[in-house]
């Protein structure tokens, strides 16, 4: 509207004002009705309060109904609208200064989406009335009692609505000279008569409706008096028919008949009046929704007259514009000629200029895009000496590993030799050993077994030596200190070049993407011999880094065989120890050696696993970049369009916008604001988690509490039907234990109940 709304402190002295109004004209509402912000307004009730300020002839009746219905649920919200409406009839009545700003407002759309900048512009119009108000001293003295920064705001507020004002009636005083033709007002006299008739039917129906309203709350009195007499009458008939049943009151018995029978005449006369007083209420009620409906309608239809009548104004107005503008035409006639001749020649030099800045922008691009695809050039053979340089690298590697392998069968030969010859030392040493050789016979008595097992035991206390030598020696040399500061400085070495790799990454694959799209680009200029040329280069490039992803993938399976066969080594000679072996250190063996293969697949798995990781933190990376790489383009093009619409200005002799300028700062507080709402949104990602395992929890517990309820209701019901049984049997017993009554069936047995009654006094005692 003005360009000091767009101002946080001129929003909060339009509160401040606001709250100063309620404490000063209407201090019992204060606690209700104080804002702090905003928000705060979006109901209307503030703003209804301010029109009951300033408009002493302002009923708020209809805006509270509204505004109940609106939080019961039963229609739409239409506050704002009847703040628009009596704002109207406000300024037509008392101030006719603010009828521009208020048409400047789009109530609907606050009625149906509610905004902060809506509800500053509403408020801007409620100063306006009050300081333009005929009788403002009061709130002008008002005003003057503020803080001097809200007063400084508040001044500066109006000296613009002012300004725009006094803008707006030199314009709309400049296009309405001529008056509107005869016709047209005799169509306006008819649709305000017709508008009249409505409004007439309108209050006529409300008048009914209040009528009917009355009588309906006036029959609901009588017809509750009646059911409360009709129970106690039926409690007295009750009484009377127990006092007869009884044999000490027989003899009273034909004076409680006649009062039981006049009793149950007046029982039938209250029936009846009952029946037709329910007949005509339901009659009221549909009459009263009928006439309820037809307010509805005939307030819609006042309504939409106002708005009508708002829109007729202005198309009055715009019609005597566009006859002013007609006539200015018709006037101006004489400068058709030279204005088009002149229009020819000014887009026959903009399309020369066009001409020439495409020509230049083109070789400008040109220009670049081959030192662009020049430098890509030397980057790609760069990439394909690494490549070649990684596959030599590979080779050798494969190289190393399958020498590495037959070292280790032929160490694995020379532990077998080793072991022979420490046998055979043994047996030097020691003749009495025997190896216990699977093919050697078997002991055939007591004392053949005590010898081999005397020899097994010395064999295997020198293999046990040998092994706690062994062991020893590997944990002096491998669980030192210094080994492990060695270890964790390797593993933050390894993390730092990590880390460094993949910064690299992101940025290469950043200036790939621009490449790639650069060098598609290019190709759509290029002649068909570069076209040849760069698709022969690039058939070149995909194939060479295909032969190397294929080395690669050759030299993971000839890993993976290398690890198998240490696997097959290692089972295999697990085995040859275990048949050289007791069975009880057989299957110590058998255990330890399978322990080792797990600890090996359980390395391959990790090791897996850890591809994996690096795979989808790769993909992740690769998202999260092309998704900013998006919208900074979307972003970058946006503003390239809009700088290239300023040069076009410029060119044609117009004036440029300083709204540029402000465009770019607000461009770049857009990309603050993004990268704050992102950390937002992360934020809120993982509370909305932990909100979303509590909801688990919770419905968990209220399932629990309303099967437990469910269960509860059952136990009522069943407690309620054997009170019921309970009592229809003692009814039935104390029945059946009379002396006065003779159960009979027969077709005429009476339905109703006051028949029923009547048969029970009316019928003859048994003698």
């Amino acid at each position: 509207m003005i360009t000091s709304m767009n101002l946080q402190a001129s929003n909060v002295a339009l509160l401040e004002w606001a709250n100063a109004m309620i404490i000063r004209f209407a201090p019992e509402r204060e606690p209700t009705l104080k804002v702090k912000k905003l928000e705060q307004l979006f109901d209307g009730a503030f703003f209804s309060a301010l029109l009951e300020i300033l408009d002493p002839d302002y009923s708020p009746t209809r805006f509270e109904q509204s505004l109940a219905a609106s939080k019961a649920g039963d229609e739409f919200r239409r506050s704002m609208h009847i703040i628009h409406i009596s704002l109207i009839d406000f300024a037509r009545r008392l101030c006719s200064k603010i009828e521009p700003l208020i048409k400047m407002v789009d109530f609907q759309a606050l009625d149906r989406d509610p905004t902060r900048v809506g509800m500053s512009e509403v408020l801007l119009i409620f100063l306006c009335a009050a300081c333009f108000h005929e009788d403002n001293s009061q709130f002008v003295m008002l005003a003057q009692e503020l803080d001097a920064k809200y007063q400084a705001s508040i001044f500066q507020i109006i000296t613009e609505v002012n300004v725009k004002l006094q803008q707006d009636s030199v314009t709309i005083d400049s296009d309405s000279i001529t008056a509107t033709d005869g016709p047209r007002v005799d169509a306006d006299l008819a649709h305000e008569a017709a508008i009249a008739d409505l409004q007439r039917e309108a209050e006529e129906a409300k008048r009914q409706a209040g009528s009917l309203r009355v009588r309906l709350d006036r029959l609901q009195d009588n017809y509750d008096e009646l059911v409360r007499k009709h129970e106690e009458l039926q409690d007295e008939n009750e009484h009377l028919h127990k006092q007869i049943e009884s044999e000490a009151g027989n003899f009273d018995r034909h004076r409680l008949q006649r009062h039981l029978k006049e009793n149950e005449t007046l029982i039938a006369n209250l029936e009846n009046e009952r029946n037709s007083l329910v007949e005509e209420r339901e009659r009221l009620l549909k009459d009263k929704a009928r006439l309820e409906a037809a307010s509805q309608k005939a307030e819609l239809l006042v309504d939409e007259n106002q708005e009508l009548k708002a829109k007729n104004e202005e198309l009055s107005k715009k019609a005597n514009m566009a006859d002013n503008l007609r006539k200015k035409v018709e006037a101006s006639k004489h400068l058709e000629a030279e204005l088009a001749s002149l229009r020819n020649d000014r887009m026959d030099l903009a399309k020369t200029y066009d001409q020439l800045t495409y020509a230049n922008s083109k070789i400008e691009t040109l220009k670049r895009e081959s030192e662009a695809y020049a430098s890509k050039m030397q980057g790609y053979e760069i990439d394909i000496a690494n490549m070649r340089d990684q596959k030599l690298a590979l080779v050798s590697q494969n190289q190393d590993i399958m020498i590495r392998l037959s070292e280790l069968e032929q160490r694995s030969q020379l532990d077998e030799a080793v072991v022979k010859d420490l046998q055979e030392k043994v047996l030097m040493l020691d003749p009495s050993a025997v190896v216990d050789d699977s093919l050697a016979a078997r002991p055939t008595s007591l004392e053949d077994e005590l010898n081999d097992s005397s020899n097994t035991i010395t064999m295997r206390s020198l293999e046990l030596q040998r092994l706690q030598a062994e062991n020893s020696v590997l944990k002096n040399t491998i669980g030192s200190e210094s080994d492990k500061g060695q270890l964790v400085q390797e593993m933050e070495r390894l993390r730092i070049s990590r880390q460094a790799i993949q910064d690299k990454y992101n940025d290469i694959f950043e200036r790939f993407t621009v490449g790639q799209k650069q060098i598609d680009a290019l190709i759509q200029n290029l002649s068909d011999k570069g076209e040849e040329a760069y698709s022969n280069l690039r058939t070149q490039v995909l194939a060479e880094q295909s032969r190397s992803k294929q080395f690669e993938r050759q030299l993971e399976i000839i890993k993976e065989q290398l690890a198998d066969k240490e696997r097959s080594l290692l089972e295999a000679r697990g085995d040859l120890t275990a048949v050289e072996k007791s069975s009880l250190d057989a299957l110590n063996e058998l255990k330890h050696t399978d322990g080792m293969i797990g600890a090996s697949l359980r390395a391959e798995l990790e090791v897996e696993r850890k591809k994996y990781n690096l795979l989808k933190d790769e993909s992740e990376a690769m998202q999260k970049q092309l998704l900013t790489a998006f919208i900074e383009k979307d972003e970058l093009r946006r503003e390239a369009e809009l700088v290239n619409r300023e040069l076009q200005k410029a060119a044609d002799g117009q004036t440029v916008s300083t709204d540029y300028i402000k465009q770019s700062e607000k461009m770049e507080k857009l990309r603050t604001r993004y990268k704050q709402l992102q950390q937002q949104y992360e934020q809120s990602d993982l509370k909305n988690r932990e909100l979303e395992r509590t909801l688990k929890a919770v419905r968990a517990g209220t399932e629990a509490s309303e099967q437990k309820a469910q269960t509860d209701q059952i136990i009522k019901n069943l407690q309620r039907e054997n009170t019921m049984i309970a009592t229809a049997w003692y009814d039935l017993s104390s029945r059946l234990q009379s002396n006065h009554f003779v159960l009979q069936r027969r077709n005429e047995m009476p339905k109703s109940w006051l028949n029923k009654q009547r048969q029970l006094v009316n019928a003859t005692p048994r003698r």
